[in-house]
């Protein structure tokens, strides 16, 4: 099954250029939730990405657009002519250079405030380029969602289902539950397929927090899970046959 670079094993080696402190930190962040991604240094005006590249040779860069002096795009450019097989990625606030990174063979052009899902599908596009960075890739272990101001890390040993509701993906947990800025072909994907089972299009479900299988008649099935609350999730009829490769049905 192919995975994102958010799985891989192999390391892809990652800078952050952006003059504002917060900006860098954000970004920083939301990269060490992907795994397989390593930031291997941060700067903050073009001279010092131009030493930092030199020095720790990134296979990506992400890098402000409108910062003082030379601007990201004249730093992507005179990187991209002294480190030819550097992906480079223009993020702003603005729309307005996205023309301008594409034009200049930029990679990709994120827009602030960056998405966790959308800089994963940045990292695929880098990963295209870089065929083996995601050789023998691992599953997602964890992730990160945004409540208000901060990120809360949840760890996927904790998760009891994921769900699709009301155009939102939830992930449940004993106690909480979290609305994830991905969709559950991707979780597909990316999940541990010895530990999760996708049982219907609306959803996921960890194999080990199933309690009961209950027939609903005409080979239709609903499954009990281990949750305090005692959810009912559904059992497509074509999963069935999945399912009991996963847990025998003996009678």
């Amino acid at each position: 099954m192919d995975r994102s670079v958010a799985g891989a094993c192999m390391t892809l080696r990652a800078i952050v250029v952006d003059d504002e402190p917060l900006a860098r930190d954000e970004l920083t962040f939301l990269l060490n939730q992907c795994e397989g991604v390593d930031v291997v240094g941060e700067a903050r005006f073009a001279a010092e990405a131009e030493r930092l590249c030199d020095q720790v040779e990134p296979q990506v860069a992400f890098i402000d657009l409108r910062m003082p002096g030379p601007d990201g795009l004249a730093l992507a450019n005179t990187l991209r002519q002294t480190h030819p097989e550097l992906e480079v990625v223009l993020v702003s606030a603005h729309d307005d250079g996205a023309l301008l990174g594409f034009e200049s063979q930029i990679t990709d052009y994120l827009l602030k405030p960056v998405r966790l899902e959308r800089l994963r599908q940045t990292l695929d596009r880098v990963a295209a380029a870089h065929p083996d960075i995601t050789e023998g890739a691992l599953p997602l272990k964890r992730f990160a969602v945004r409540r208000k101001n901060t990120y809360v890390v949840v760890d996927l040993r904790d998760i009891i289902y994921f769900e699709a509701r009301e155009e939102l993906v939830w992930a449940v947990t004993a106690d909480d539950r979290f609305a994830i800025d991905r969709t559950l072909a991707a979780l597909a994907e990316e999940l541990d397929s010895t530990d999760f089972f996708q049982s219907h299009r609306s959803c996921i479900v960890r194999v080990d927090r199933i309690r009961t299988i209950e027939p609903m008649g005409a080979r239709t099935f609903r499954m009990l899970l281990d949750h305090p609350d005692d959810p009912k999730v559904p059992l497509a009829r074509d999963r069935v046959g999945k399912l009991r490769e996963r847990i025998p049905f003996l009678r």
